[in-house]
């Protein structure tokens, strides 16, 4: 017996699309000169804000990755930052603080996008 699960991707798509716009924004926000366009909140929030939405921009493309079949191994490696990463060592075990944060995101968002799961059984 096989279980096979079933996603939301059309609103995921729909969803990194608006964080995608967000996130071009931020980048224009984030400058302190020649900024292009009215001034709508300050550049050191606009900076926040964007570091955020990155991280979960990231998060979203491994969960759309994910669900169209792919590994999420490579689409760890693929889409999280290694820059400013902390080696962490627990219980004689190390792992990096990014991909583990990474990693419960993915599932969370996996998650909130499941519909339903199927299970198919094989009559040999």
């Amino acid at each position: 017996m096989e279980t096979i699960e079933k996603y939301n991707t059309k609103k995921l798509k729909e969803e990194i699309k608006v964080a995608s716009a967000y996130q071009r924004f931020l980048k224009n926000q984030r400058k302190t000169e020649k900024i292009v366009g009215n001034r709508e909140m300050p550049a050191s929030e606009a900076t926040w804000k964007h570091t955020q939405n990155r991280e979960k921009l990231s998060a979203m493309y491994v969960a759309y990755g994910i669900m169209r079949g792919k590994d999420l191994d490579e689409q760890i490696k693929a889409h999280v930052s290694k820059k400013n990463d902390l080696t962490v060592i627990q219980d004689g075990e190390k792992f990096s603080y990014n991909e583990r944060r990474a990693r419960s995101k993915v599932e969370e968002l996996l998650l909130s996008y499941k519909i339903k799961e199927v299970e198919i059984v094989n009559e040999n």
